[in-house]
């Protein structure tokens, strides 16, 4: 029945978000609507088995009202599991705001988080 899930984020600027994980993170992207262009309105990007969706704000709260806000205030995090966090982690300590150090967690893995663009926070674990 069920077979995925992939996470529809709303952000301001579809691409800063873009750029932002395709440069730090690696990710590519998949779609983009419109194809080219500072004001992109939706985006689908990958990385390894990880797809996330981005829309602009706006065009968001057209297709679901309900999220009318002024203000975007990320209150999710994403728990990412990685294959070498501890690679991971001198890879990007430098280039991107971190959310919590690198430590061992009360069940035994390895991570720490960072905030993407947006605000979001990316847990990254082993």
């Amino acid at each position: 029945m069920y077979e995925n899930l992939t996470p529809n984020l709303m952000v301001k600027s579809v691409f800063e978000t873009l750029k932002f994980y395709e440069e730090m993170l690696g990710f590519q992207k998949v779609l983009t609507i419109p194809e080219t262009g500072e004001d992109l309105q939706f985006t689908i990007l990958k990385k390894d088995n990880i797809t996330l969706m981005f829309q602009e704000q706006k065009n968001l709260i057209q297709e679901y009202p309900s999220l009318d806000c002024e203000e975007i205030k990320p209150c999710l995090t994403l728990f990412i599991t990685v294959s070498n966090v501890l690679e991971l982690y001198d890879i990007l300590k430098e280039k991107v705001q971190l959310a919590s150090e690198l430590h061992k967690t009360f069940y035994g893995k390895n991570e720490f988080a960072i905030f993407d663009n947006n605000g979001f926070i990316l847990t990254l674990a082993d």
